[in-house]
């Protein structure tokens, strides 16, 4: 019988390239969505005999305002939910019931109640990626990045549910300049990182908003001494 661990090498073996075949509407940038991770994952968890269990170790939230401009040129305020989730997974065997575990983060931003469901989408996805290394052609070094500077500004107390965790720095409010939530959420992540590891694996979760976030990942990096 097949040990846990041998049934995700197998996993590995057989995932082929998913491309990004979703466009960004907003920004106008290629993704890969949960949807894609599933559809090539799904029949060969069936095949091998693994399930997955989710559990939810940490949940942050709080609000934000951001502006956008319309149509008349005006810009408008509107409160966003911002949520981080920490989930844990845990890959379990059909056969024996052996188990390994692996966890990741969640974050995002929207004005109604999305922002759970979402976090929880990105954090699989991005656990299935990186577990299983799946195949990708536009990852971009964070080394290749020249510094350049910018500056943040702190807004509203945040809300922390969970079983760990540290006080957060809240989001600041967004300028009318017409970028998305999205980014703005991240930009404000990336002034909270506190050590290279946080900042890497804050580059890594994001790669659709890599192009907008180079000059403040460099920037960071430089604050952060690496």
């Amino acid at each position: 019988m097949e040990t846990i661990y041998q049934k995700l090498g197998a996993v590995m073996k057989e995932v082929t390239a998913i491309d990004k075949g979703r466009k960004n509407e907003q920004q106008g940038f290629m993704f890969r969505g949960i949807e894609d991770f599933m559809n090539e994952l799904h029949g060969l968890f069936a095949k091998h005999g693994i399930a997955i269990l989710p559990r939810e170790l940490e949940h942050i939230q709080d609000t934000f305002e951001s502006y956008k401009t319309n149509s008349r040129g005006q810009s408008e305020k509107k409160l966003q939910f911002r949520s981080r989730i920490h989930l844990e997974f845990e890959f379990v065997s059909t056969d024996d019931g052996t188990s390994v575990k692996a966890d990741g983060w969640g974050e995002a931003a929207d004005s109604g109640d999305k922002g759970y469901n979402k976090c929880k989408s990105i954090a699989l996805k991005y656990v299935l990626m990186q577990m299983f290394l799946v195949p990708t052609k536009d990852i971009i070094d964070p080394d290749g990045e020249v510094p350049e500077p910018v500056s943040s500004k702190s807004a509203a107390a945040p809300r922390r549910n969970g079983l760990k965790g540290k006080a957060v720095e809240p989001a600041a409010p967004a300028p009318a300049d017409g970028q998305s939530d999205d980014f703005y959420l991240v930009k404000q992540l990336i002034s909270e990182c506190k050590t290279q590891e946080d900042l890497l694996k804050l580059w890594d979760e994001w790669p659709e908003l890599h192009e907008e976030i180079k000059p403040l990942f460099s920037a960071k990096r430089k604050e952060l001494g690496f």
